[in-house]
């Protein structure tokens, strides 16, 4: 399986690579220029703090084009999640603290993703949510504070809006994450 993982600025690069299971392609969200994305089975949008995406689309031009494009399947971590969000559409909120730390999310729509869970710890560090999702997303899953699994009725575009590459033995991200990996590797 060919991996494209598009580095938005994360300080978690290595534990997402250790997540992904088998080999990728790292560009950074301001090389993406003279990539071929439909050569790829599968994209990954990493989480990352640089600048917000608000007011700052233009330097995130390129890879807006790859998510609204592409007919290969999207996985937007956080920052990617939002990134999603806001290619399609829809609208985020700045909050005004901080939401870091293991939360409880409880999912709300079935999906194959979640296998048996019924209730998720997941980690969270970011000062963004998502106000309002674009037309054709669902929310999978959401916490006391925000919508935090979303998919694409029709394709394979999901958003975390929480980091499953962190504290992965105290967490259940990373299933879900694995989860979906298994399920668009079948597809493949």
């Amino acid at each position: 399986m060919k991996i494209l993982l598009i580095d938005n600025g994360t300080t978690l690069l290595e534990s997402l690579k250790n997540l992904i299971p088998g080999e990728e392609i790292i560009r950074r969200y301001d090389d993406l220029n003279d990539l071929n994305y439909n050569d790829f089975d599968l994209i990954v949008l990493s989480g990352g703090s640089r600048f917000e995406i608000e007011n700052n689309q233009d330097k995130l031009e390129k890879e807006i084009e790859i998510i609204r494009k592409s007919q290969k399947p999207i996985i937007g971590i956080c920052y990617g999640c939002e990134l999603i969000v806001k290619s399609f559409g829809g609208k985020l909120e700045k909050i005004s603290f901080a939401d870091k730390g293991i939360i409880d999310i409880k999912i709300v729509s079935d999906d194959i993703i979640f296998s048996d869970l019924k209730n998720i710890k997941v980690y969270e560090n970011h000062i963004w949510r998502i106000k309002q999702l674009p037309e054709d997303f669902i929310t999978l899953a959401e916490s006391d504070n925000s919508i935090e699994i979303i998919k694409l009725k029709n394709k394979n575009i999901y958003g975390f809006q929480f980091h499953p590459e962190h504290l992965v033995n105290k967490t259940d991200g990373d299933e879900i994450f694995l989860n979906l990996f298994n399920q668009i590797k079948l597809l493949c």
